[in-house]
């Protein structure tokens, strides 16, 4: 019974559904669109949250990661015995073999074009052998190949209407040594009456006479401007400073004398004053001006321009001084002859006493003497006779001690002895001199490029160089080979970094211009064989490579003709030889340069001029390659490698030592030392004149050759230099003078502060190289400041030798010693400069060039004139 209501119920409610899925049959194609746009919902919101649920296993297996790294690591290194219940032996972690992988140098992204050779990333390699396995490195650098400067240069040159930089002086170190100069001047030309300047005080002569040499040096730029002289690092950061100290000296002796004179006469006191002043300085400012000149013998340019730019400002103060300033001190004259106040002119000082008593002196009379006797000149016996100087003074100093004391036979002996002392030390300091400039001196100190050229020049002793191939006047078409056997000559060389293969590790833009060519040519060798060029008329038949388009566009480009008939299927790009077909070589570089740019770069060829722009997608340009202008500039790259550790060959010391004088004898040490750096300069200078000669103009570039090349004739330069300089100066002044007795003196005291001054360089470590060189050359004409004032006084005084000298001495050392501390003022702000080379080669040099002048100049020389001075006049 209850079975049968079952089988009933669910026969009715089978029914039910049947007649359900009959009306929902018969409803579905009115909702068939309604269900699908629902459907794509509900996909749309079921692939969001599938979305989110991977977002957030993602983060969470992330940060389960990030948490458990470092402990996995940690257990990992802590037992190493376990790896192998979840990873196989390949699958172990390893440290890399970093003398395998690095031995050899190591390829780039593109290791088919880029390698490192070992040289250039790896210093203070060490090895248990020659030749054997690396087995550790000190230092690693990391080299990027940036834009050549001729590159950069084009670059802007292009873009046009750029303003150009120009050199500036730093105004707040020019502020502060006009400052000194001034405040030094006006101090030591005071008199005070009072609170107030006397009469007799030239503060205001003082500032003009700092004004003229300031106003005469801006001229000297001015001239040395319109004269295209270039402007450097030293002419902006040294001849200023360096002239004005040197213009000054002269002012220091005509107000010096300037007193005098005023006490000695009433009338035609500038006449007088030029007569007795002018004389030593025109010796003294000539024999700078050639010192400077001499300098421009040697074959660097900026420092040529250096000696040029010192040399013209030099004559603009000599010409200042001689012209503008005596004019000066002629209306300074007629206040102090009013007896106004200086400065205060306005108001009237003490009564103006005057002396003449050294017009009339009886021993002047008693003298046998040709024309009216000089009554400015004094001996040491009219000392007592002499106006009485200010107490406490200079002046006061060294008449009533110095001249006595270095008067006395025992202290002259002294003097002698101690001379010779310094004179072997010094022999002894140039025997320790080293050659060079080291490239980091010539940065900035402290900063990143000055640090990182120190740590270079410790563990690396490569270099990079181009073979720069010079034209226009060269058929690069017909001299393909010959530029190839030049590359090889020059890779010959055993400093030249190599593959295995023996090539240079660098490429070049004629092999890479000729494998692209090649690759080129072979796909259109592979549409050729299938037919898809007509060899008749040249045309394609179908679609091809752009490979294929180009060096079909390239086979009919021919100059300035586009010409297929012929051409195609016959002429190849390169043929069997490796040689690039002579007719479109100038197309196919065009092609090259713009299609296959990186390379270019990669191969820094640094063209000039730069092949015309095309391109094969361009649909507007013409169907011909356009060709290249004939290259007037393009270089090949080499590395050298081994310059700092290359045993000394004697064939270096060939070059300018072999009729070198004793004087240069530590030349031999430097010459050793240089060898390691110009033996491959000569080798390559070598093969490159040899090519020259064949033909092919070219010259070896690189940072060796700028900086190091300049030794390989610099000892014989500086010889012939300072050679002519000597010879210049005893020439003038025996001219001057009419007395080569007189130039011998003051040459031998030249050629002894030459020596010591070279020797000095030697025991502080100063390195002999071109600018070193200059202040060795400029130190003849500079230490002429120092003798020349006291051997003209000496030839103008009366009495016995050491009278005269003891009256030179009295009336020069104040002007001489006021020279002196005017120059080292000068220089002074030099030391300040963060140019380490500045400091060191000219600021401590020239300071020490200062010291010995005045040690020689007037203690020295007094001695000497004592014993073999010159007749007197």
């Amino acid at each position: 019974m209850g079975s049968k209501r079952r089988k009933k119920r669910d026969t009715e409610t089978s029914a039910s559904h049947g007649m359900n899925d009959t009306e929902n049959m018969d409803a579905s194609p009115a909702t068939t669109k309604s269900d699908s746009g629902v459907s794509d919902q509900v996909a749309e919101s079921l692939a969001k949250e599938e979305a989110q649920r991977s977002e957030k296993t993602a983060k969470a297996a992330a940060e389960e990661c990030k948490a458990y790294r470092g402990p996995m690591m940690r257990w990992m290194f802590e037992n190493p015995s376990k790896w192998s219940e979840f990873l196989a032996m390949s699958e172990y972690p390893r440290f890399p073999d970093y003398a395998q992988v690095m031995s050899g140098g190591c390829p780039g992204f593109a290791a088919g074009v880029l390698h490192w050779p070992e040289d250039m990333i790896l210093g203070g390699v060490k090895r248990s052998a020659k030749g054997a396995a690396m087995e550790s490195a000190d230092a690693l650098q990391s080299v990027f190949l940036v834009a050549s400067p001729n590159d950069v240069y084009l670059r802007f040159k292009q873009k046009g209407n750029r303003p150009l930089a120009k050199p500036e002086l730093d105004q707040s170190i020019w502020s502060e040594k006009f400052a000194e100069e001034l405040v030094y001047a006006v101090f030591t030309q005071m008199k005070r009456d009072g609170c107030l300047p006397s009469s007799q005080s030239c503060m205001g002569l003082a500032l003009a006479g700092v004004l003229t040499v300031t106003y005469a040096s801006i001229s000297g730029l001015g001239l040395a401007t319109w004269f295209g002289i270039e402007f450097n690092a030293a002419t902006t950061q040294i001849v200023p400073f360096l002239t004005l100290g040197i213009g000054v000296d002269n002012m220091f002796m005509l107000l010096h004398n300037y007193h005098d004179v005023m006490s000695l006469t009433n009338q035609h006191e500038i006449g007088i004053l030029m007569r007795e002043t002018g004389m030593s300085i025109l010796c003294t400012s000539i024999n700078n001006i050639l010192s400077f000149l001499a300098g421009t013998m040697l074959p660097i340019p900026a420092l040529r321009s250096f000696c040029a730019q010192s040399s013209i400002l030099l004559t603009f103060n000599f010409i200042a001084i001689l012209t503008l300033y005596p004019a000066i001190i002629s209306i300074d004259l007629r206040r102090r002859k009013a007896g106004m106040r200086d400065v205060f002119c306005c108001l009237r000082g003490e009564p103006r006493q005057e002396t003449y008593s050294m017009i009339t002196k009886p021993h002047f009379q008693e003298k046998r003497t040709i024309g009216e006797p000089i009554p400015r000149i004094i001996s040491y016996k009219d000392v007592e006779e002499e106006p009485e100087v200010e107490p406490f003074s200079l002046h006061s100093l060294i008449r009533n001690y110095y001249i006595p004391f270095i008067s006395k036979k025992c202290v002259k002996i002294g003097v002698l002895g101690g001379s010779l002392v310094m004179l072997v030390l010094a022999l002894c300091g140039m025997q320790r001199a080293a050659i060079g400039l080291e490239l980091s001196d010539v940065l900035p100190e402290h900063t990143a490029p000055a640090k990182f050229l120190q740590a270079r020049d410790k563990y690396f002793s490569f270099y990079p160089m181009f073979a720069v191939i010079k034209g226009p006047n060269i058929d690069y078409a017909v001299q393909q080979q010959r530029i190839d056997k030049y590359r090889r000559a020059i890779a010959s060389s055993k400093f030249v970094i190599k593959t295995k293969s023996g090539e240079p590790s660098e490429k070049y833009w004629l092999g890479m211009m000729r494998d692209w060519l090649a690759s080129i040519q072979k796909a259109y060798d592979d549409e050729m064989a299938r037919g898809k060029f007509n060899l008749t008329d040249g045309e394609l038949k179908g679609n091809v490579s752009e490979d294929a388009q180009i060096a079909h566009r390239l086979i009919c480009s021919v100059g300035h003709k586009y010409q297929c008939e012929g051409r195609v299927g016959k002429v190849r790009l390169v043929d069997g030889t490796q040689t690039i077909n002579n007719d479109g070589f100038y197309n196919y570089l065009t092609a090259w340069y713009n299609q296959d740019n990186m390379m270019y770069y990669v191969s820094q060829a640094s063209f000039y001029p730069t092949p015309p722009k095309w391109s094969i997608t361009d649909k507007n340009a013409p169907l011909l390659v356009p060709p290249a202008e004939p290259l007037a500039y393009s270089q090949i790259p080499f590395y050298l490698t081994g310059l700092t550790d290359t045993p000394v060959i004697i064939e270096m010391i060939k070059v300018g030592i072999k009729n070198s004088l004793s004087f240069f004898m530590s030349c031999l040490r430097m010459f050793s030392e240089l060898a390691v750096i110009a033996i491959p300069l000569k080798e390559i200078r070598s093969t490159c004149d040899r090519f020259v000669e064949e033909g092919l103009p070219n010259f070896p570039q690189g940072i060796a050759f700028t900086f190091w090349e300049q030794y390989l004739h610099l000892n014989g330069n500086l010889l012939t230099a300072i050679g002519i300089i000597a010879f210049a100066v005893f020439v003038v002044i025996s001219i001057l003078l009419f007395n080569p007795w007189a130039a011998l003196n003051i040459l031998v005291i030249l050629v002894v502060m030459t020596v010591e001054l070279a020797g000095f360089m030697g025991w502080a470590g100063v390195k002999m190289n071109p600018v070193s060189a200059v202040t060795l050359i400029t130190a003849v004409g500079i230490g002429v400041e120092f003798t020349a004032h006291v051997v003209l006084a000496y030839l103008t005084s009366l009495g016995t030798r050491s009278e005269r000298t003891s009256s030179a001495i009295d009336r020069v050392f104040v002007p001489v010693i006021h020279g002196a501390l005017s120059t080292l003022l000068g220089i002074l702000m030099l030391g300040f400069s963060e140019f380490e080379f500045v400091v060191k080669y000219f600021f401590v040099v020239m300071s020490a060039l200062i010291v010995i002048g005045v040690i020689n100049g007037l203690i020295l020389l007094p001695v000497l004139l004592s014993i073999m001075g010159a007749p007197q006049e």
